[in-house]
């Protein structure tokens, strides 16, 4: 039996974990946290990621915890008026043949956790990777005392990862000069009907703030970005001050404020990027999600992105499970036109939300005005990213 250890257990780790096992691989997984943690809020679901989880048969899990707005609303930040509204709820389902939903990450975290403990995954908590040697054809491991050897060896331990660093050398994130705080609220907290059960996007000069319910309409998540010039803390969250919240979007609509204030407790990080990589395939060694192709947030497509790798990884490694450097390779170039893609429009959509005063910011919201007149306008743009279905295009034929 093939066997294959993955480094990080996040979103991206274990959907590959879960596709390769159910392609009949044995798996490893080594994960530096000591247990999951119900942190992170809010984290959307678009059509192409529930594509994948509909394959593995756990689309109706995840619908049963998530949330499916009626429609994504950009806003302006002082009036909270509608700049441009699309239609979501059955409208995505119909064009793209799946929801859009919003899901609390510790959610679908827990849900895939499950399912590997079905599949016989072995995950190891508490258990960072410290070195990686390749003895003859496979890789050996070592991970909080653990010594592990495995076929392959799967790098999904984010932006900072160090199984990069024995792929392609030492790398360093770059900050984009942008933080973003996250924060949940009960919805009980506020009037009834207060935040629109929609996709909601205040946009500001420098700024923008989002929302969305979670956990069946109990929760709200915001987040919240702003640009800044300088991150110094060397973690990737801290516990904001909620004061420094508070005096960055001052004067904006009240809904933004009220959230604020309702909020008890939320978490700053810095927003951080890296360029598309030379290569993620070193031999038996391959990346995947943030590790490979870091994704700042303004598309929502990083947990996407790691999803559809995971699909796309077991789809190769099924089909040439005698060569699997070769199905390294293929994964890689199969992968890297999508995600160096999402990841420029994801950067390009940050120098749009934040628009200050003047012809630009006129030329956008026009554009938005269009958009809404013509749907067909803004789904010209949105099918190249939810129309892809890795799942038909990369097929696998599961034991």
């Amino acid at each position: 039996m093939t066997k294959a250890l993955i480094i990080g257990a996040g979103i991206g780790g274990l959907t590959a974990a879960i596709a390769l096992a159910r392609i009949g691989f044995e798996v490893e997984v080594f994960e530096k946290s000591a247990r999951v943690e119900d942190i992170g809020g809010g984290i959307q679901q678009s059509p192409n990621a529930m594509a994948v989880w509909t394959a593995l048969g756990l689309a109706d899990k995840i619908t049963a915890l998530s949330c499916e707005p009626k429609a994504g609303i950009l806003r302006d930040y002082k009036t909270g008026v509608a700049l441009m509204t699309t239609t979501m709820r059955d409208v995505y389902e119909a064009r793209y043949g799946h929801k859009y939903l919003h899901i609390h990450r510790a959610d679908l975290v827990n849900i895939l956790l499950k399912e590997t403990q079905r599949l016989g995954v072995t995950i190891h908590f508490g258990r960072p990777c410290e070195e990686v040697q390749h003895i003859n054809d496979r890789v050996n491991i070592i991970a909080g005392q653990i010594n592990a050897v495995g076929d392959i060896l799967i790098g999904a331990d984010g932006i900072k990862s160090l199984i990069r660093q024995d792929i392609i050398g030492e790398t360093s994130p770059v900050f984009t000069k942008q933080v973003a705080w996250r924060g949940l609220v009960e919805t009980e907290k506020l009037p009834k009907d207060f935040i629109p059960f929609a996709a909601n996007n205040w946009l500001g000069p420098n700024r923008h703030f989002v929302s969305y319910y979670v956990r069946g309409g109990k929760l709200i998540n915001f987040v919240a970005v702003e640009e800044r010039g300088e991150w110094t803390d060397q973690g990737w969250r801290q516990k904001a001050d909620k004061s420094e919240l508070q005096t960055a979007f001052q004067g904006w609509d009240n809904r933004v404020m009220c959230l604020i204030e309702a909020c008890e407790e939320s978490y700053l990080w810095g927003l951080f990027d890296h360029p598309p990589l030379s290569k993620w395939t070193d031999r038996t060694m391959t990346l995947l999600g943030d590790a490979a192709h870091p994704m700042l947030p303004f598309m929502a497509q990083g947990a996407a992105m790691a999803i559809e790798d995971g699909w796309v990884l077991a789809h190769f490694l099924s089909k040439n499970p005698n060569n699997l450097e070769q199905a390294l390779t293929n994964y890689e170039t199969a992968r890297q036109p999508r995600t160096s893609a999402l990841q420029k429009t994801s950067r390009d959509n940050a120098k749009l939300y934040h628009q200050s005063a003047g012809f630009g910011r006129t030329v956008r919201n026009l554009k938005f005005k269009i958009g809404s007149h013509v749907p067909q306008a803004v789904f010209a743009r949105l099918d190249k990213i939810y129309g892809v279905d890795v799942t038909r295009d990369y097929p696998i034929s599961f034991n």
